[in-house]
């Protein structure tokens, strides 16, 4: 028999023996922590702030705002008359939150719009339903660190970091030209505490052109970190106290990285919302192979564009069956027939957001496209397919 090194004993320590379910809560142990973290740095918040939910008030790159006041100073507005739009005379008006009237169903989403003025040099702004403007908080944000943006597969993923110059200065900088644009404006809303939400909201209730506003709940709650749009219970308390705020229409933009989407949105009905804006950007990442590490500055980021369209679309369908407010769908419009599937779906209107990136005209596109198909299928409104593929006993009355 060949000669073999004897094996060398091992003294192993007695390890007890545990149960696969036990196995699995010691491993999930702060998954909710960690994942409210990771949510939170795609949803506007540093990794600090996502961290320990406490913003972090630094000041913006003063050189950015100068530059935007003396740019639209003298900004050339591009107009058109009514007379030549091919969407005049057919009935697109939609109620897009319960007291607010649009004239058509097209919308363009916060953060893809910059504040209206820059795409207002390029197209006739004055035909969209309304325009949401980036992204705005109580403090001056300069954004998280580069890179912010990736491309991926039908989509792209964002880490801005809600880049703004505060409520004041974005009311005194860009409330008076909204209100020369001709068009419906919507201020998206973030915070990381219920003041910080009434504040920008009682900063901006009285700016003329602000006709409503989205409230982005996918924020870090300073009292836990929790995202406000993840609990019903915070994302009812922050809809509640800007109900008592203005008398505005207020539309709660759900994100869906919440465990149910359905019961925030029935938890903000109940709390005073007026509408519904049907989603906000998926978690997503990408990984650069040749660094071997992620492509974005905050690791994960929002995922948005024609991937998301299907996620959206569904939850707007399940949505639609459990509230009785108006929905705004989002999520990967890019043509009349994507605006159809979310209408269809149960939502009043659509808002068109990556796609502009790649054609500023995309959503006057989809305004003319939806003119089309109701002049081409005899519809005496668009409203005729709003909620055309839910269920006979949930369509909306």
């Amino acid at each position: 028999m060949p000669w073999r090194r004897p094996k060398k004993l091992e003294h192993r320590a007695f390890t007890q023996r545990s149960s696969p379910e036990e196995r699995l809560e010691l491993a999930a142990e702060g998954e909710e922590e960690r994942d409210s973290v990771e949510l939170a740095s795609v949803d506007g918040a540093s990794l600090v702030e996502a961290a320990t939910g406490e913003p972090v008030h630094d000041e913006p790159a003063a050189p950015s705002l100068a530059i935007d006041a003396e740019r639209f100073a003298e900004a050339q507005v591009v107009t058109s008359s009514p007379a030549s739009w091919p969407e005049t005379g057919v009935d697109l008006e939609v109620d897009a939150a319960r007291g607010l009237r649009l004239k058509n169903p097209v919308l363009t989403a916060s953060g893809t719009f910059g504040q209206g003025l820059e795409y207002a040099e390029i197209i006739d702004v004055s035909r969209l339903g309304a325009i949401v403007n980036k992204g705005t908080t109580r403090y001056p944000r300069p954004g998280n660190p580069q890179y912010r943006l990736a491309e991926t597969p039908a989509g792209i993923l964002n880490s801005i970091g809600l880049e703004n110059p505060g409520a004041e200065e974005v009311a005194r900088i860009y409330g008076p030209k909204w209100a020369k644009l001709h068009v419906a404006v919507i201020v998206n809303v973030a915070g990381y505490s219920v003041d910080d939400y009434v504040f920008v909201v009682g900063t901006l209730a009285h700016t003329p052109g602000v006709v409503a506003f989205e409230l982005n709940v996918s924020c870090p709650n300073v009292k836990g970190g929790m995202l406000f749009g993840c609990d019903p219970l915070l994302a009812a308390e922050v809809t509640r106290a800007v109900r008592e705020t203005t008398d505005l229409p207020i539309i709660v933009k759900l994100t869906p990285n919440a465990p149910d989407v359905v019961a925030v949105a029935r938890a903000v009905e109940d709390a005073g919302a007026d509408g519904l804006t049907a989603i906000n950007t998926v978690l997503g990442m990408r990984i650069d192979v040749a660094k071997r590490r992620p492509i974005l500055g905050t690791g994960s980021g929002g995922l948005s564009g024609p991937a998301i369209r299907p996620i959206a679309v569904h939850l707007t369908y399940q949505v639609a069956q459990a509230v009785s407010i108006p929905i705004i769908g989002a999520g990967g419009v890019t043509s009349a027939s994507d605006a159809l599937e979310f209408l269809m779906a149960g939502a009043s209107a659509v808002q068109v957001g990556t796609a502009t990136f790649a054609d500023p005209l995309a959503p006057i596109t989809v305004i003319e496209g939806l003119a089309a198909y109701v002049t081409e299928h005899g519809l005496s409104s668009i409203r005729d397919v709003i909620g055309a593929a839910l269920p006979p006993t949930s369509s909306p009355e």
